[in-house]
């Protein structure tokens, strides 16, 4: 009896052991950790938006002259010369106002020409008048003249004097207007010159906007009759950048494009131009990008719409991780693997090492700090971040934005407190004026059943990889993803 109950004790330990075992071994959450290895490979930084191909330069070409176009030169696509006729006006009018402005330029010749003759008159006039006065004056000096004889001459002589001066200015008065009517010929001519239509630089008619015998008006502003590409065999496109996207655009980034219809051919080119003024439209603010690109075949026609993708930035053969690498932290079941200071992201944290060092040895250099200032503000760093790393809960982890705004906001109070006002203000408007370099996050590796943390400075994206600056070799297994298995 007391052997049957032994053994019935014994089974009954052995299934709650059992029991007990498989309870804590199916409640232990086991992880799901999916790695990636960290690898070579290209980067390419792509920003892509859509535009419309245009001629390097056109040239709307109108007319300063009314009347009927007389003859038709041109056409649309003509190859056209530099000074080349497109077009004429009818020409009778101008011609007819020609001839009568030569003609009035003819009677101002001739008139200038009678006016100096009569100049030579009056200068003969004023040589005799001269003469009786000497004569008439002798007399009356022997008392052979009368007084009144001398008193005539002597008014002949002055009125000689005053039509001679008349002569002149008639003779000026006609020169004047022979230079008018040379004027007005000059214009009349000019006018007729006009009604030749003129190309001004080689190119191709891209537009006609006239037919032959069609009357143009001219009147405040002249009438476009054609407009001139300047040369296909160069284009340029003008892209709309969205206002985030455009720091990253800068001149001479290549382009690569394509149009509808040429699907399966890509043009290359590179932006020429950034240009400043916004373009605002249903509160979207895009700035305008040009893009210039060569054609020597012809096939883009100015209108077409380009899919352009401009390459800001390219590396190649760097170690990149998968962008969805950056995404991962530590949370739920994956916190217990964590191996370093309880929750702490290791590098992120750490006051001293490369980081620190960089910054204690900034405050020194420019805010010259002596040895005393600087023993005091290490020892307070160190003192705050054992602070912050003692103060994690071993069931969360901090978001690294949250960590940090910890680290900053605790070097801020360190320094704070050491420093004199003006040299705390230094070091703020020091901290504003610093360059933005890579930016910095944290990746994790999973190592011999445990999550390590890597500070690292990322490069390049094109959304899918990332390029690792520095802080991660190539070939370590980079955590994506870490999930609870399935029981």
């Amino acid at each position: 009896m007391g052997t049957r109950w032994l053994t019935v004790l014994l089974v009954a330990g052995l299934a709650a052991g059992a029991f007990y075992y498989f309870w804590q071994n199916g409640s232990a959450a086991k992880l799901d950790i999916q790695t990636v290895a960290a690898t070579r490979g290209d980067v390419r930084r792509v920003v892509s938006t859509s535009g419309t191909v245009r001629a390097l330069g056109t040239v709307d070409i109108g007319s300063q002259l009314s009347g009927n176009i007389g003859e038709l030169n041109a056409d649309f696509s003509s190859q056209v010369k530099k000074g080349q006729v497109l077009a004429r006006i009818e020409p009778s009018t101008f011609d007819t106002r020609v001839r009568e402005e030569e003609a009035g330029l003819a009677i101002a010749k001739a008139n200038v020409t009678l006016q100096e003759a009569s100049v030579a008159r009056a200068e003969s006039n004023l040589h005799k008048a001269e003469l009786d006065l000497g004569r008439a004056a002798e007399l009356v000096r022997k008392g052979a003249g009368t007084q009144a004889v001398l008193d005539t001459t002597t008014a002949a002589q002055q009125g000689a004097i005053a039509d001679l001066a008349i002569a002149k200015a008639q003779v000026d008065n006609a020169k004047a207007t022979l230079e008018q009517r040379q004027a007005t010929l000059d214009s009349a001519r000019i006018d007729l010159e006009r009604t030749y239509i003129r190309s001004p630089i080689d190119g191709v008619v891209i537009e006609r906007t006239v037919e032959a015998g069609q009357t143009v008006a001219a009147s405040m502003t002249a009438p476009k009759l054609f407009t001139i590409a300047q040369d296909l065999a160069h284009v340029q496109i003008e892209a709309q950048v969205d206002e985030a996207d455009i720091g990253q655009v800068s001149s001479d980034n290549p382009v690569s494009f394509t149009v509808d219809a040429y699907p399966d051919v890509t043009f290359k080119g590179e932006v020429e131009q950034i240009r400043l003024a916004p373009v605002a439209l249903n509160n979207v603010v895009t700035y305008t990008v040009v893009i210039a690109a060569d054609n020597p075949l012809g096939r883009l026609l100015p209108g077409m719409t380009a899919t352009v993708e401009i390459v800001s930035g390219e590396h190649k053969d760097v170690v990149v991780v998968p962008s969805e690498a950056l995404r991962f932290q530590p949370r739920g079941p994956a916190q217990a693997a964590l191996t370093r200071d309880g929750w702490s992201t290791g590098a992120t944290l750490a006051p001293a090492g490369e980081r620190g060092a960089r910054l204690l040895q900034r405050l020194k250099d420019q805010l010259a700090l002596g040895e005393e200032e600087m023993g005091k503000i290490r020892a307070a760093l160190e003192a705050e971040f054992a602070a912050l790393r003692s103060a994690g809960h071993p069931g969360t982890a901090p978001m690294q934005d949250d960590v940090r705004e910890q680290v900053r906001m605790r070097i801020a109070k360190v320094l704070r407190a050491v420093l004199t006002p003006e040299q705390y203000k230094k070091y703020e408007e020091m901290a504003r004026q610093r360059p933005s370099g890579p930016r910095r996050v944290t990746l994790w590796t999973y190592e011999d059943g445990a999550f390590w943390p890597h500070e690292v400075r990322l490069g390049l994206t094109d959304g899918s990889v990332t390029e690792v600056v520095e802080g991660l070799p190539e070939g370590a297994q980079v955590v994506v993803r870490a999930r609870e298995a399935a029981q």
